[in-house]
């Protein structure tokens, strides 16, 4: 994979994890149930959703976790989702303690950096971000994004 944009902040893949495309509104709502029953469920805010138990059950989303498994050995699957078409709550300004892969399935997302970088991710595009490096997920419209992590020693 070679990235075509690169930084200290981030490093922007186009089109290269097309595999995630397939994530529907149907799988997600199955996960977000299945997640109420077993206790795992977190809801972010009214509108936006987040599943963190993705390869708990057979389907979709497990095979999509165990995908990303042998191409990055990174193990943990989390869908952000947003139904609605307004602005959504995220995680806002943060740093996550292991580097990220964030993956669009479905809708778009702004990613804005400290250095005043802007980043747009569209399905099947991702985005590296390595631990401790702040970032602002902006929601602009219905989205399914995949947040993978779990390989503390992987940089893309």
């Amino acid at each position: 994979m070679i990235p075509t944009i690169e930084n200290e902040y981030y490093k922007f893949y186009p089109k290269q994890f097309n595999f995630v495309k397939g994530i529907t509104w149907k799988h997600v709502d199955d996960q977000i149930a299945y997640e109420k029953q077993t206790g795992t469920y977190r809801a972010i805010s009214d509108d936006t959703d987040l599943v963190i138990d993705c390869a708990a059950k057979p389907g979709l989303l497990q095979n999509i976790t165990e995908q990303f498994y042998r191409l990055l050995s990174m193990d943990t699957m989390h869908i952000f989702s947003s139904k609605c078409r307004q602005s959504a709550e995220t995680l806002g300004r943060h740093n996550d303690d292991q580097n990220v892969l964030i993956t669009q399935s479905m809708g778009r997302m702004v990613y804005l950096f400290d250095n005043g970088d802007e980043v747009i991710l569209n399905p099947g595009d991702g985005l590296y971000i390595p631990r401790f490096v702040y970032h602002n997920p902006v929601h602009i419209e219905p989205r399914i994004t995949v947040s993978m992590s779990g390989n503390p020693s992987l940089e893309l």
